[in-house]
Parts: C-alpha cells; sequence; structure tokens
C-alpha cells in the first residue's frame, strides 16, 4: 500500500477531497456524560468517512456522469452520504487528550504530567482560546450579531464540544443519516436500533446544542452562494495528492503540511498523535442579499469603469469581487464575461502588480489570495461551505430589504494545520486590512487598496470601509464608500483528528492522566 493509500484511509473526507453533498447537517454537540461518550465514539468510527471513501464516491459520480452523457439523458444521483467529526479544545479535554490553561498551571509543577504536556499538548492558542474569545476578544466580531449557541456562558463555558458534520446528495439519505448519528449517541443504551423509535437515555453521552442545516441552491443556482457568484473556485492544488498540478500562470502546488498536520510544509510542531489531522474552522455568515444588489445598482454609476457597459451593476459587483458571477476572472477578461473557457479559469496571477486597471488590489479573490502580490502562498486554506436558507424571494427584492424571517447566507468551514497562519491571518491582516497588499500606496493613494468588500470587517470605532478603484489614473484617485452585507453570526475552531487517532489517544486511556489532574486539582484548590 503507497504513502498516498495510507493517508487517504487515516484522513477524514471532508479535509481532502472533499465530501459530496448537496445537504449538510451541522450536530453540535457538548459532552454530557465522559465515559459514555468516549465508549460510544470508539463503536461510532466505523461510520467516519474518510478521504479514501470519499475518492470513491468522486468516482462513482463520474462514471455516473460519463454514462449519462453517453446515454444523452441526466445523471442519476446518489445519497453517497458522509459523516466526519470534531473536536473543540474543550471537547478534547473531555477525551483526556488536552489540558486547558487552568490545570496547565498545576500541571507545569508536576514532574511527570508537565513531562507528558511539552510532548502531547496540541499547539496552537487560537486552537485553545475558541473562536468568540479570539474574534470577539481582539475586536473583529460584534458579539451583539452572535448566535447564542457560539457564545460562552456566564460563567466562561463554551456550549460546544465538538461536531458531527453529515453530508448526503439526498436529503433522505441526509435524514437517515442524523437520525443514526442522534441515535447512537442520544439512545438509552440497549435499544433497538431504530432511528425513529429509540428511547432518549436518562443520561446521555451528549446534549445537541445547535445543529445549522445547509443545501446546495437549486436550479442554474447550484454551485452558487446567494450574491450569484460561482463558489469553489481556486482551491489549493495539494502537491503530491492532487492528480491535476498547476499549468500557465496558476498558483504553485501547496505542501501537504499547509493543510494537514505532520505533512511537510507544517510548520507547527504537533505531536505525533496530531498527524494526519487538521484544524476545521466553522463560520456562520449570514447574506443580506436585497441590500447587495440594491447598493451595486446605485453605486454603479459612481464606479468610472461601467459607464459604457450594458450591465454596469454587475460589473461593479465583478470588480468588488474578483469574477463575475459565472466564475470569469476580471483580470483575465475585465470587460465581458461570455467566454466558457474561462467560467472557472484560474490562469492568471495579478501581472503587473503595480496597476489594478484590471482587477482592484482589494477584490475579495485578490485579497484571499494575491498570487504574483506574494512571492509564494503561505496562508492558504481548503474551503467547504455550504450555503444555507431559502431563496430570495420577490417581496424581499421588491422591498429591497431581507426579510427577519428569511435569513440566508454560507455555513463557511476551511481546513488548515494552523488557525492563526490560515483562516485567522486571511480575516485579519488581509481582508480586513485597508493596507493589503502591501506597497500600494505609490499607485492607489494613501488610504491604502481598501477593505475586503466582501468579507472585510470593519466594526462602529474603527475607520469608514472603503475601496480603491481603477479609474485610468496614474495614482489612481477613485474611492467608493461601502457598506456591510454579511453578518459574522459567529462560529468555532475545530480539531479533526485521524482515524487511528480516534481509534487509539482518543477513545484509549487518554494522553493526559485523569485522575492524577483531579488529584492536583484537589490538592491545589
Amino acid at each position: 500500500m503507497s504513502l498516498t493509500s495510507v493517508i487517504k484511509s487515516n484522513i477524514q473526507g471532508d479535509v481532502w477531497p472533499g465530501l459530496p453533498k448537496r445537504f449538510q447537517s451541522f450536530l453540535f454537540f457538548r459532552v454530557r456524560n465522559r465515559v459514555d461518550f468516549k465508549n460510544r465514539l470508539k463503536t461510532f468510527i466505523p461510520q467516519i468517512t474518510t478521504g479514501k471513501d470519499a475518492c470513491e464516491m468522486g468516482e462513482i459520480i463520474k462514471k455516473a456522469k460519463r454514462d449519462a452523457d453517453l446515454a444523452k439523458r441526466s445523471a442519476k444521483l446518489e445519497g453517497l452520504p458522509g459523516i466526519n467529526i470534531a473536536f473543540t479544545s474543550t471537547g478534547l479535554e473531555a477525551l483526556g487528550a488536552f489540558v486547558n490553561v487552568q490545570d496547565q498551571t498545576i500541571v507545569k509543577k508536576d514532574r511527570q504530567l508537565s513531562t507528558v504536556f511539552r510532548k502531547q499538548q496540541l499547539r496552537g492558542g487560537l486552537f485553545e482560546k475558541g473562536m468568540y474569545d479570539d474574534l470577539v476578544g481582539e475586536g473583529w466580531d460584534n458579539p451583539e450579531e452572535i448566535r447564542e449557541q457560539f457564545k460562552p456562558t456566564s460563567n466562561g463555558e463554551r456550549l460546544i464540544d465538538g461536531v458531527i458534520m453529515v453530508t448526503a446528495s439526498l436529503k433522505r439519505d441526509l435524514d437517515t443519516k442524523v437520525s443514526e448519528v442522534k441515535q447512537h449517541f442520544l439512545a438509552e443504551e440497549g435499544e433497538p436500533l431504530n432511528p425513529d423509535t429509540y428511547v432518549i437515555s436518562k443520561d446521555p453521552s451528549i446534549e445537541l446544542t445547535l445543529i445549522r442545516e445547509g443545501n446546495v441552491r437549486p436550479g442554474q443556482m447550484k454551485g452558487k452562494e446567494h450574491f450569484g457568484f460561482k463558489d469553489g473556485i481556486s482551491q489549493p492544488i495539494i502537491e503530491g495528492w492532487d492528480e491535476r498540478q498547476p499549468v500557465g500562470k496558476e498558483p504553485k502546488a501547496t505542501k501537504s503540511g499547509l493543510i494537514v498536520c505532520g505533512h511537510e510544509g507544517d510548520p507547527m510542531g504537533q505531536p505525533a498523535w496530531a498527524k494526519d489531522g487538521s484544524f476545521l474552522v466553522f463560520r456562520d455568515l449570514q447574506q443580506l442579499v436585497p441590500e447587495f444588489e440594491e447598493f451595486m445598482e446605485e453605486n454603479a454609476k459612481n464606479a468610472p469603469f461601467t459607464h459604457d457597459h450594458p450591465k454596469p451593476a454587475e460589473k461593479l459587483a465583478a470588480y468588488l469581487m474578483g469574477r463575475w458571477k459565472n466564475g470569469t476572472p476580471v483580470d483575465e477578461s475585465p470587460h465581458d464575461d461570455s467566454d466558457e473557457s474561462l467560467f472557472s479559469s484560474n490562469n492568471f496571477d495579478y501581472h503587473p502588480i503595480e496597476e489594478h486597471n484590471k482587477c482592484p488590489f482589494a477584490a475579495h479573490t485578490r485579497k484571499m489570495r494575491p498570487r504574483a502580490d506574494l512571492e509564494h502562498d503561505h496562508a492558504v486554506i481548503i474551503r467547504r461551505g455550504i450555503p444555507y436558507g431559502e431563496e430570495v424571494s420577490a417581496e424581499e427584492m421588491t422591498d429591497r430589504k431581507s426579510a427577519a424571517d428569511k435569513e440566508r447566507g454560507l455555513l463557511f468551514v476551511c481546513y488548515q494545520s494552523d488557525i492563526r497562519n490560515g483562516f485567522n491571518f486571511l480575516t485579519t491582516r488581509w481582508a480586513s486590512n485597508h493596507h493589503f497588499p502591501d506597497r500600494k500606496s505609490n499607485f492607489v493613494g494613501g488610504e491604502g487598496p481598501g477593505i475586503d468588500a466582501i468579507v472585510g470587517q470593519r466594526l462602529d470605532h474603527h475607520p469608514p470601509r472603503s475601496i480603491g478603484l481603477p479609474d485610468g489614473k496614474y495614482p489612481t484617485e477613485a474611492r467608493m464608500p461601502l457598506e456591510s452585507w454579511v453578518i459574522q453570526r459567529g462560529g468555532e475552531y475545530f480539531f479533526v483528528p485521524s482515524i487511528s487517532t480516534l481509534e487509539n489517544e482518543l477513545t484509549g486511556p487518554g494522553i493526559f492522566d485523569q485522575e492524577k489532574l483531579a488529584q492536583l486539582r484537589e490538592e491545589n484548590a
């Protein structure tokens, strides 16, 4: 068996190559009975979908499409359900695999446990803090906009220890799997296997604190997020893992260690048990679609590059995003989106980087992947999100306002080996920084390129949101004030362990001696 085959069988499938999903449920849970949870987790492991399983699912989908093309008919959908699981730092603590910050002081004073701690503690301060303490505490997220389940309790306890992600291409298969998962962790011990009629345990292993459900958009909107842009383009190609390799001006292949722990390029030096794992960021993003569309229509006349275009609002939106809604990069085709060969093109690099006549410096795609603006990718994530919510109603579009009872958006998911250098860096240092890409003042003025119009964050006490736009001048003078169309509703940071880690360190005796820890707590009380 080759090394890649070993990795495929050990890695969870949504990390790589990604689970096929038209429907997805996120079952966020809190551990209530540690011993029972660990026992049930051990028998749950065979249900987890590996990278090998996901690759086989991909081949089934490809074959179905080939057969359908030959028969000149639509491909028949198969359910292809998948299951993955991930844990917050408090969830790993419940499994005896993490020492919280309160216990670290007493652990470091004990010779035996301190040695284990230095060798086995999972590294990454942001993972330990969690998203709320990280992004609210650092002044990026507005706590008033975050869902209650993502907030700590009044005594500082986090409500989420983990998440079970269930995916499928057919809704009935998703519902069946979700019911099976619930029964596995919630049913009274010894109950018959019937997900519809089981009795919930009087002392359940977990409590489901939040369930979020997503689904791809219908019809011609399939593959697009709610603002209407094709999503999932320009994923990093993993060196030695993906069959396809970069061509032309595409970004270079990414070292696997930037996504998966313990592999080449991973800078973190994690303990051995973290190998083949990855850090998952879940982000709940509400989108204000009617308001977004109204802004484009009302402000297109103020953009210097839309005056002679038949669809000025679409062109303004494309320049803010960096791609037209069908995926065409504005860097390759700044004035037209009709060339089908460019719909998902990745063959561009923003040269010459001292100008932004084709793509604004602060366009979303350029902020998130600067290409030639940097010598190499060092902040890399793999995205696995899915839309949620109803389609925009005719009444909402007429009123140009999102209805309070028709929330929609994106359940954003990404994977990386280091949250600080991945999601956090992209969000705070690039997207929300008016002066990134760097060294552009000579070409766009002292206010800098501007903020990422889509995901850049600015609270009330921050400088106003704005973006520099190309106007044919040197340096460019055009600048547009921006509104905010994405509400950050919170989320959480997770670790996605490998199958072997689930089978051993997380469901075995535990990495850290819980009896010794309890004794030390008592002695230091």
